[in-house]
């Protein structure tokens, strides 16, 4: 009995540990001339379609349609790209650029960012994500406890290290910070301060944590898997 109940635990520790997906940043480009434009989509090593979902929602560059893998939407973008410039309407539609960055990927988890810069006009907006791979769904504040405590402390940084204060109601806008081996050194929040619009956007605001600061505010279930190698 305490053999069987071994093998199961062995077979349930490995399964945990070697999750592990290749996720990258496809990239293409259209040059006209002397300029070039690049193009890029996030790739995941498995059909992730919720992720995809919500990560294509980010920004509705194509009215809603769900592109169902990277290499596809990305095709869809060099297509549309061609279309707007052999039409000289680049600037007239204010065509979006995503670019996207990898933070963290580990374990099933991944942290990752969408950046977007309208060609032809000041604006650009990055939103960050916190994905649990396995379930196929978006972490976001799920990944902390006591949030109350933690918004309070983030309201205290943000005044005493920006000198400056807004609203600020969510936790759902992070980046987690590693080193080259992957253990984790902490998280930065991003806050916009959405009473000050300017035209390339809202102020954005960023406050850090050491992994030290922050560990006791992480959902144990999370904690778990962002520390084990």
């Amino acid at each position: 009995m305490i053999k069987y109940l071994f093998n199961i635990l062995c077979i349930f520790l490995f399964s945990f540990t070697s999750y592990a997906q290749e996720v990258s940043i496809l990239k293409d480009s259209v040059c006209i001339s002397k300029e070039c434009f690049e193009l890029q989509e996030l790739k995941i090593g498995t059909k992730n379609i919720g992720i995809y979902k919500k990560i294509q929602k980010s920004y509705d560059l194509f009215n809603g349609t769900f592109f169902d893998s990277p290499e596809k939407r990305l095709n869809a973008k060099k297509d549309t790209l061609k279309n707007l410039i052999s039409t000289n309407s680049l600037r007239d539609n204010q065509y979006g650029f995503e670019n996207y960055k990898i933070y963290l990927n580990k374990n099933g988890l991944l942290n990752v960012s969408v950046h977007i810069q309208s060609y032809g006009s000041p604006w650009e907006d990055t939103v960050y994500y916190f994905f649990d791979e396995m379930n196929d769904t978006e972490v976001g504040e799920n990944l902390f406890i006591n949030k109350k405590m933690l918004l309070q402390v983030c309201r205290k940084k943000l005044k005493s290290d920006k000198s400056i204060s807004f609203p600020i109601n969510n936790l759902n806008q992070y980046k987690i910070n590693a080193n080259t081996s992957g253990n984790i050194t902490g998280i930065n929040f991003i806050f916009y301060d959405e009473k000050n619009r300017t035209n390339s956007g809202y102020p954005e605001y960023s406050i850090s944590f050491t992994w030290k600061e922050i560990k006791r505010f992480i959902a144990p279930q999370y904690k778990e898997r962002l520390i084990k190698y």
